[in-house]
C-alpha cells in the first residue's frame, strides 16, 4: 500500500474531499473541518497565494490519507524579510500510519519554502519526527498566569455559587484594581498607523513574525466566531503599544474561567511605560468582566520582566517553539533573539470559539 501513496500540493477542487478527512480525524473538534474557518484559515490570510497554497495531501488513488497544513508568513530576521511557513497541523490517518508518510508530507513543505515554523508539546508525536528531521527545539514558550477571581477559575468551585462567591471575596484584598488610562483607546481598525508602529517597533528584534495591518486584522478582526478585544496606547496621534485580549464564552453558570492577552507590542521608545499601562487596562478590562485569571504566552525580556513585576507568575508550559533554517542559525536557534507572543502561534488560532 505504501508505494500506492503520493504527496500532492492540495487543489482548491478537493476542499471538500479534505474537509470530509478532517471531520473524521479530528471528531472531537468540529472547527477543524468548518468551512469557514477553513476558507479563512488558508484562503484569506494575506499571503496566501490560491494557486498553491502550503497545504499538501496524502493520497491513496482518491482517499486522503493525510495531511500538512501550513499558512505564509513573513519573519524579520537579522534586518532582513524573510518568507516563511508556520505549520499548523500535520495529521496521518490511522490506517496509514507507519508508512513514512509524516516526513514525506514535512520534506514536501521544505521544498516549498525552507524557513519553517512550528510550535509543538513533547506529549504529540511531532517534535521526535521533526528532530529527526533537522528541527531545532529553539526553547520552552514561557506563560504567565495571574489569578483574579479564584472562584471563577476552579471548575469544582465555579459552579458552586455560595462557595464561589466566598472564595472571590476572599481575594479582593489582593485583586489591585486600575483606573481607565486615558492614553489607552479601543482599537476597532487595523490601518496605516500599524504599519508605521511595526517599522519601528521590528527593530528591537532580531527574530519576530511581521504585524503588518494586513495581517492583524485578519488574524484578530475576520476569524470567524471569535470576537478579540484590542486596545492601543497613544501619544497624541502616534501608536506606542498594542494589546490583543481574548476572552473565552461564559459556562454555564455565566462566569468567565480565563481570558488571555493573545498579543501585545511596543516601541522601543517608553518601552516599560507602555508595557505597564497595556497590562494595567488589560488587568482593569479582565476584573471588570470579573475574570477567573489572565494568561499570557511571551517571549521577551522586558515583557517578562514586567509581567513578574504586576504579579503574574511563572506556570508549567508544555508549548515549544520549533525552527528549521538553512540560514541564519545563529538568530533563529537563539531563544535570546526571539520575540513571540501567543498569537504568533497556533494556540489562538485554534482556541474555542467565544461567540
Amino acid at each position: 500500500m505504501q508505494n500506492t501513496v503520493k504527496i500532492e500540493h492540495l487543489k482548491l477542487s478537493e476542499k471538500d474531499k479534505l474537509l470530509a478527512f478532517l471531520q473524521d480525524a479530528y471528531a472531537d473538534n468540529p472547527r477543524m473541518s468548518d468551512a469557514d474557518f477553513w476558507t479563512w484559515h488558508f484562503l484569506e490570510t494575506p499571503f496566501a497565494n490560491q494557486e498553491k497554497l502550503p497545504v499538501w495531501v496524502a493520497k491513496s488513488g482518491e482517499t486522503i490519507a493525510g495531511q500538512i497544513a501550513a499558512i505564509p508568513v513573513k519573519i524579520n530576521v537579522g534586518g532582513e524579510q524573510k518568507d516563511a511557513i508556520w505549520i499548523l497541523d500535520l495529521i496521518v490517518s490511522k490506517d496509514f500510519r507507519r508508512q513514512g508518510l509524516a516526513k514525506k508530507l514535512v520534506k514536501a513543505a521544505e521544498e516549498f519554502c525552507t524557513l519553517i515554523l512550528g510550535v509543538n508539546t513533547n506529549e504529540q508525536h511531532a517534535p521526535k519526527l521533526l528532530q529527526s528531521l533537522g528541527f531545532v527545539i529553539v526553547g520552552k514558550i514561557p506563560r504567565f498566569h495571574k489569578l483574579l477571581f479564584a472562584g471563577n477559575d476552579i471548575r469544582e468551585i465555579a459552579n458552586l455559587k455560595p462557595l464561589r462567591e466566598v472564595i472571590n471575596l476572599a481575594f479582593a484584598p489582593i485583586r489591585k484594581t486600575f483606573k481607565p488610562n486615558k492614553n489607552v483607546r479601543i482599537v476597532k481598525i487595523f490601518d496605516e498607523i500599524f504599519d508605521k508602529f511595526w517599522a519601528e517597533a521590528e527593530q528591537q528584534w532580531s527574530c519576530a513574525v511581521r504585524r503588518e495591518a494586513k495581517f492583524l486584522e485578519w488574524q484578530y478582526l475576520k476569524q470567524p466566531q471569535k470576537k478579540f478585544d484590542v486596545i492601543g496606547y497613544f501619544e497624541g496621534e502616534k501608536l506606542l503599544g498594542y494589546a490583543v485580549l481574548f476572552f473565552r464564552k461564559a459556562s454555564e453558570n455565566g462566569t468567565i474561567k480565563k481570558a488571555a492577552i493573545t498579543d501585545i507590542c511596543y516601541l522601543p521608545e517608553k518601552s516599560q511605560e507602555t508595557i505597564d499601562a497595556l497590562l494595567q487596562e488589560s488587568l482593569r478590562i479582565a476584573i471588570e468582566r470579573r475574570v477567573g485569571g489572565l494568561v499570557v504566552d511571551v517571549i521577551d525580556e522586558l515583557l517578562e520582566q514586567r509581567l513578574e513585576k504586576f504579579g503574574f507568575w511563572r506556570v508549567k508550559n508544555p508549548l515549544q517553539l520549533m525552527v528549521k533554517s538553512p540560514e541564519r542559525q545563529d538568530l533563529l536557534y537563539n531563544p535570546k533573539q526571539w520575540f513571540l507572543t501567543r498569537g504568533d502561534s497556533d494556540i489562538s488560532i485554534f482556541e474555542c470559539p467565544n461567540l
